[in-house]
């Protein structure tokens, strides 16, 4: 893909990935290592593929930029994880997504969805103080620390999915 400016452009779609090759899985992987500080392994991410999870892939053109993963069990969903390629952060694109997510986690049956997030994430803060999740908690050194970075706090959030803002503009269709 061109520059960023051009990025904004360019047709988006939302899949749903339900198995993956090994290809797509790669792919996975790499949004995964772009998007975060202690990324997940392939076989982590190939090993949440489940009945009751769903991974939602964000594709520019036909290039995936983004997904999340989330586990509804009942009513309650996680979002175990979700990112976008850092050279496409700042676009408005993980707002997409992760508006496409709770869309999905509604349509499984889930009232609630829960995450843990970095305490120093502030850009991810803001994304989800924009869909209404409110800080229930922290976990001392919940991340690990790698690659030089020290153990860090997590924040556990919660989000009542029956009083999400608007539906910000997504993407037009899931597959």
């Amino acid at each position: 893909m061109g520059s960023r400016r051009h990025a904004r452009l360019a047709p988006l779609s939302l899949r749903i990935i339900t198995e993956p090759s090994t290809e797509v899985l790669s792919q996975l992987y790499q949004v995964e290592v772009s998007a975060h500080q202690e990324p997940w392994t392939q076989d982590d991410i190939a090993s949440t593929f489940s009945d009751n999870t769903r991974c939602i892939g964000l594709y520019l053109k036909e290039e995936l930029i983004g997904f999340a993963v989330i586990c509804v069990v009942v009513d309650e969903a996680d979002l175990y994880t979700i990112g976008v390629c850092k050279k496409y952060q700042g676009l408005g694109f993980g707002t997409k997504l992760l508006a496409a997510t709770l869309k999905e986690c509604v349509k499984m049956g889930a009232t609630r969805c829960f995450l843990e997030v970095r305490v120093s994430n502030e850009v991810a803060l803001h994304l989800y103080d924009r869909f209404g999740f409110t800080i229930t908690g922290t976990r001392k050194n919940y991340y690990q620390g790698s690659h030089g970075n020290p153990p860090e706090d997590a924040y556990t959030m919660v989000c009542d999915l029956t009083q999400l803002p608007p539906e910000e503009e997504a993407p037009a269709t899931s597959e």
